[in-house]
Order: structure tokens, then sequence, then C-alpha cells
């Protein structure tokens, strides 16, 4: 070999060691900037055909080799792997080698054609072959897959590949002559104006930003552009941009965004953050509703030591055992315990996570806290709801009971106090077999029986029935029915109560009132026999009017001629008399007679004029005045017209009676009737005798005490009785001075209650 051709392979390989260098620098730089293939592409196109230039094709072929390798390796997916997954890669990587090799081949070429010793060519070949290269480089740029423009100092475009054209929907010539302001944004314009300036003042410098640009359709285009200011041959500067297309990354982007977005929105909804734990390091990540779950600042890096710190105390212990059980056997783990929140609060949370390993073989979590706070104060109301109904079924004097959709008997509760009245022995029955009054009251059965089948709710239906003992007992039920899910009648659910006693008492009280309404009877019977007098006065008078008028009719028609407008007028008196007459037999007969109670609207002043009217002649007697002092308009009142005559005739009579014995002041019975504060019709008696001591107005109304020698004590007792029946008031109080007042206080009749 000779010398010259030694020393050449020495510079070759110095030439391709610095080649692999400087690639090495720049492949760092790409990798770490993430700029993407085609940027990557156009750098290392750069370093090859600046090698070439040093006169060393073998050195730029080996180096092309080696960017290929680097290309494929470090900057298409997938990376770390010469396998290209992308054919939009290819069609990148490809052109590029092509364009170093043909690139270095035409600049060795040319180094060569100018060497010493060489022919020289003709002017006309050598502007062939400088139209050849021309056309070479002018192929490489326009079918590059990479958007690139050059732009002058103003900003104009002056030169643009068909490619980059394209992508923005134009024409090269449509672009070159325009202002590069044309394609952006007008408030990304400022941006693409600083950074132009920026490459302006660092001549050589790559620089590299993301921004947008506008189709001529009006779409957006994302891209990537690395820029790069450098000096032509006339000193002037031009701006060469390389764009790649990123707006599939930026879609993908946003769209990690918005689901990222809606993921927080949802997580906060619904008190839900993630995690995740890393055990070997003991890294933890928490989303930002596990931040405020734990109210912890976003900006402080969640650690083990405050999480323990957060949980409560007694939680503590739990907590360590199943995360590390859980950490040490790889196994997913789903657990609760509480926070103590800085203000003492305190939260229920529910963590749970499943275990993954990563690719060293180290397990790792990923799971959910729930606050689930809410949850568990709902199952703590509704636990103290269930024990609260449940201690009022135990301390109530009922049992309850269910019913298929049969209507027979299928769960009767168990309660100690009604154990002896619970019928477990009609389990399986229906009710109307349990009830012995069922044949006796067919319609009230038959009205149940309607009610059940139409599935309706019934309400204190009673009906007798019979304890342990086969004693009859009395049971009062209410019950409603129960569906399941689908709506299907599944049979009743009620309660029955033991009202025995209240039946009894409502027997006796019955009875009761039976017997005051005899001793009621009798006693007005009594008081007619004192009034025979009074009676027979009243009876007296329209009897006498009657003769004198009979005898003046006689007189009228004996005349002659007969007088007979006299003796017809004579005629109406007697009919008149006769009418008056009838009136006083026929409240003497309603005194007399046993009637059972008819309550009617009445007029109160009505009913003390009857009254006053049959005591007449036993206050005359006695030398008693009466002054009745009536309000003349008053709403009706609703009551039993004899017994209210009863009571007044009772109390007016016992005002005549305190009056007996008193010579030094007027005999006078003062009779008043009004509306009181209340709204209810007032009657007052009021004597002038011998009034009440201050002993004798507790009892006055008790039964079987009297004031008077020969009397009973049951007057103002049975009074009193007929007073509250009417839902009134009887009260008494002496007077000042002398004598007593009793007050008799009558609710409205319903129509005439002002509302």
């Amino acid at each position: 070999m000779k010398p010259g051709q030694t020393a050449q392979i020495w510079k070759s390989a110095a030439q391709f060691v610095f080649g692999c260098v400087v690639l090495a620098l720049v492949t760092a730089a790409c990798f770490f900037l993430q700029i993407g293939l085609p940027a990557t592409a156009f750098c290392y196109l750069v370093v090859i055909l600046l090698f070439a230039l040093m006169d060393s094709f073998l050195a730029s072929g080996l180096l092309t080799l080696l960017a290929v390798a680097a290309l494929d390796f470090f900057s298409a997916p997938p990376l770390f792997d010469f396998r290209i997954s992308d054919p939009q890669d290819r069609l990148v990587i490809a052109p590029f080698l092509f364009a170093c090799l043909i690139g270095s081949g035409l600049i060795q070429q040319a180094r060569s054609e100018r060497r010493p010793g060489r022919l020289k060519p003709s002017p006309k070949s050598s502007d062939a072959d400088l139209r050849e290269a021309m056309k070479q480089w002018q192929q490489v740029f326009e079918h590059n897959p990479v958007m690139y423009f050059m732009v002058d100092p103003a900003g104009t475009v002056v030169n643009v590949n068909t490619f980059g054209a394209a992508q923005l929907g134009y024409t090269a010539a449509e672009l070159i002559g325009q202002s590069v302001l044309g394609v952006f944004f007008e408030e990304d314009r400022d941006f693409v104006r600083r950074c132009v300036a920026l490459c302006l003042g660092t001549v050589g410098q790559s620089h590299t930003w993301e921004i947008r640009k506008v189709r001529k359709d009006g779409s957006v285009l994302w891209v990537r552009e690395n820029a790069k200011a450098m000096l032509q041959s006339d000193g002037k500067q031009i701006v060469l941009v390389a764009c790649e297309n990123i707006t599939e990354r930026k879609e993908a982007e946003n769209a990690l965004r918005q689901s990222e977005a809606y993921l927080a929105q949802a997580q906060e909804l619904s008190h839900t953050g993630s995690f995740g734990w890393k055990s070997t390091t003991g890294d933890i990540t928490w989303s930002k509703e596990t931040y405020r779950i734990f109210q912890c600042d976003e900006a402080e890096k969640p650690t083990i030591p405050f999480m323990l710190e957060r949980i409560h105390p007694d939680d503590r212990l739990a907590v360590r055992r199943t995360t590390g059980r859980a950490m040490r056997e790889g196994y997913d783990y789903d657990h609760e315990y509480r926070l103590v929140m800085p203000d003492g609060a305190v939260k229920y949370v529910r963590a749970v996570a499943r275990a993954t390993r990563d690719a060293g073989g180290n397990v790792e979590f990923v799971g959910s806290v729930s606050d689930i706070t809410p949850a568990k104060e709902a199952e703590r109301r509704l636990r103290e709801s269930e024990q609260r109904f449940r201690d009022y079924a135990e301390t109530a004097s009922d049992w309850f009971w269910e019913t298929g959709p049969d209507h027979r008997v299928t769960r009767v509760s168990e309660h100690p106090e009604t154990a002896g009245m619970a019928p477990f022995w009609a389990l399986g029955l229906t009710r109307w077999d349990i009830a012995p009054d069922a044949a006796l009251q067919p319609e009230k059965w038959q009205q149940h029986r309607a009610a059940l089948d139409a599935h309706a709710p019934f309400r204190d239906l009673v009906y007798r029935s019979k304890d342990r003992n086969g004693q009859p007992t009395y049971v009062r039920t209410s019950g409603k029915p129960f569906l399941d899910a689908n709506g299907n009648f599944l049979g009743y659910r009620g309660v029955c109560t033991d009202v025995t006693a209240a039946i009894r008492a409502e027997q006796a009280e019955q009875a009761l009132r039976k017997a005051q309404t005899e001793l009621a009877h009798v006693t007005r019977v009594t008081t007619l026999g004192e009034l025979t007098a009074s009676i027979a006065h009243e009876l007296n008078q329209p009897l006498a009017a009657v003769m004198a008028n009979a005898d003046a009719c006689i007189g009228w028609l004996q005349r002659s001629p007969p007088d007979l407008k006299g003796a017809r007028r004579s005629v109406e008196w007697i009919v008149e008399d006769c009418n008056r007459a009838g009136e006083v037999i026929r409240h003497v007969r309603a005194l007399a007679k046993r009637t059972d109670i008819e309550m009617v609207p009445l007029d109160v002043n009505g009913v003390v004029r009857e009254a006053v009217a049959l005591v007449q002649r036993e206050m005359a007697t006695h030398a008693v005045s009466v002054r009745m002092e009536l309000r003349s308009v008053l709403p009706n009142i609703i009551g039993d017209r004899i017994q209210l005559q009863q009571v007044l005739i009772n109390l007016i009579m016992n005002g005549i009676e305190a009056m007996e014995g008193v010579v030094d002041r007027p005999r006078e019975l003062v009779i008043c009737s009004g509306p009181d504060e209340n709204g209810s019709v007032l009657v007052s008696v009021t004597d002038r005798g011998v009034g009440i001591s201050a002993d004798a107005i507790d009892r006055l109304f008790t039964p079987f005490f009297t004031t008077k020698s020969g009397g009973l004590g049951m007057g103002l007792s049975i009074c009193r009785s007929i007073v509250e029946a009417h839902g009134g008031r009887l009260s008494a109080s002496p007077n000042p001075g002398c004598g007593a007042t009793f007050q008799i206080t009558l609710p409205l009749h319903r129509e005439e209650a002002p509302s």
C-alpha cells in the first residue's frame, strides 16, 4: 500500500471516529429533548453533509448507516428496539438514507472536480452538473415528509416544501412571499415574533417550541418546530424551520386531561380518592380527592408517618396489621378505619387496594379510599331508630302480628306483659275464625273482609276474643298491607291492643249514665210534686179565663139580634186559653216522662222563660220577685230542652228556699243571659239569701252533700252531670254581702259558633 493511501485511510478513520462522537452528542441531545424522529433526522443530515464537505465520502457513508441505526433504535417506536411499528416512520428513515447518500456523493463529486490535475470541465458541462445537483437537492427537499420553511428576518416565507404547504392546505406558491404569521392564530403571533427574534439573535443555535397553526380550511394543526438562523453567502440571515405534526399527540393529551378532569370530578362527587403505594420504597401518590379526605395540603408529600398520625389511635394497630400482611404476601386488601382531623372531627374511610408487581418483582398497590362517614352516620341513626322502636315494642302493652296472602295468622310477637293475651294458638287461623262475635255482627265482618280483599289498610277494628284461660276479652287492631319489591301482595302487618278494661269501663259508664238518667227522672218527678200548687195555679188561670169567655159568648149570643162578632172574639179567646193550658200540661208531661236525651239547637232565653213560668206560683207564695236580664240576640246552643229546664228549675227552687228566712231585705231572684269571654253562652241565677259558707263551697256538688235539713244532696250533683254532658260547666260562688250566684256555661251550636 502506498504511503498516500495509508494516510488517507487514517484520515478517514479519524473523521469517522470524530463523526461518531458528534452523532452520539446529537443523539443524546435529541433524545433528552424529545424533538421527534423528523427533527432528529434533519439534525443527522446536517452533521453528515458537514462531514462530506471534509472530503471523506467513506466516513460520510459509514456515518449515514450509523445514523439510520440510531434513528431506528432511539427515535422510532418502539424505543430501544430495531423494529419499526409505524409505517410512517419508514417513510422518514428511507428518504433520510437516500438524501444522505445522494448529498454526500454530490459533494464528493464536486470536490473531486475541483482538485488540481483534473481536467477543467467546460463551462457548459459545469452548469449542467450544477443544475443536476440542484434538481436532486430540490427533490430531496420537496419529498421529505417533514414540513420545511425558510423565513427571512421580516417574517416572509422565502421557501417551503410541497409537503409542508400541503399539510396546511396550501400550495407552495400560495405561501411563498407571504408573511409566515398568516398560518398562525392571532393570539399566538406575538409568541412567533419573539421566537424568530430569538433565532436571529443566536445564529447557528437550534430552538424548539410547540405551537398551533391554522390550516386553510380553519382547522387546527399542532406542530413541534425546530428552528435555526443561518447566514447566506451574501451575508443575509435566513431562518430554517423544520415542523413535526404533533396534532394526534396533542389531541391525546387533551383527551387525557379531560379524562383526568372527569375522573377528578367523579371522585369529588363520590367522595372517593385514588392512591398508589410502592411498598419497597414507601413512595405514596395521592389524587386530589385523597388529599381532601385526609385534609392535607397538596404541596406536601404523603408519607406513612403522616397517615398513621391521621388514623384514629384505636385503629392504627389494625391498619398496620392489614397493610403489613398485604405487603408481605402480595395480597389485595379491603378495610375500614377512622381518621381524626386537626379540628377533632372523626371521619370513617374505606380503603381498597389491588396488589401488582413491577418489572423487578416488587409489590405495588393501586387503590381507592372512600369517605364513608355519611353512610356510617346513616347506619348509626338506623341502629338507633331500630333500637328505639324495639324498646317501644318491648315496653308497650300491645303485640304485633302478621298474616299471609290468605289472611291467616303467620306470626305473633311474644311479650311478657301480654303472654296471656296474645293468641299464639291462633297461628294458621283467620281473624274471623278467632272472633266469637263474627256470627253476631256479620255486617261488620263483611266490611272488614272486603277491605282485606281490596288490600286496603284498616284501623281500630274492635272485636271479641278470648285469653288462654278462655275468658272473653276485647281487642282493637289495625293493619296495613305489605308488598314485595315487584308490588306483589304478601299479607298484612299490624298491632293489637287489649281494650277489655276500656270496653268494660265504657259499659260501666253507660250503666252509670242510665242510672243518672233514672235518678234525674225521679228528681224531676219529685220536683213536680213540690210544684203541684204552682202547676195548679198555672192551669187555673187559663181555665178561669175559658169559663169567663164562655159566659161572655153565651151573653153575646142571647142578645137580640145576637152579636156574632163579640161571640166570635170570645171563642177565639177561649182557644188561646186552651192552648195556654195545653202548653202547661205538655211541659209537665215532658218533665214527668222518661225519654231519651234529644240534643237539638235551642234558644236559651226561651228555655229560661219556660222554666220561670213553671215556678211562678212558688215565687208568689214565698214573696219572691224575679228579674230577668236576658240578652235579646243570642246564638243558639245545642242541648236537651227538658234536662236544661230541670237544671234551671232546681237552681231557681234552691234560690227561693235560700231566701225563705230573709226579712231584712227584698227577696229578689235575678236571672241573666249573655255571651261569655270564651265565645259560649252564660246563664246565671243570683239570689239574696243566706249565701254559701267557705266549708260548703268545695263539697257543694258532691253527691249526698246538702245544706237543707230535709234534702238528699243529689240535686246539684245531677245538675252538674247534666251540664257537663252538654259540654258545659256549672259553678257556684258567694256574692259580696249576701246570697249566691250559680253560673251555667253552655257551648254554641256548631253552625252558630264563630269561625
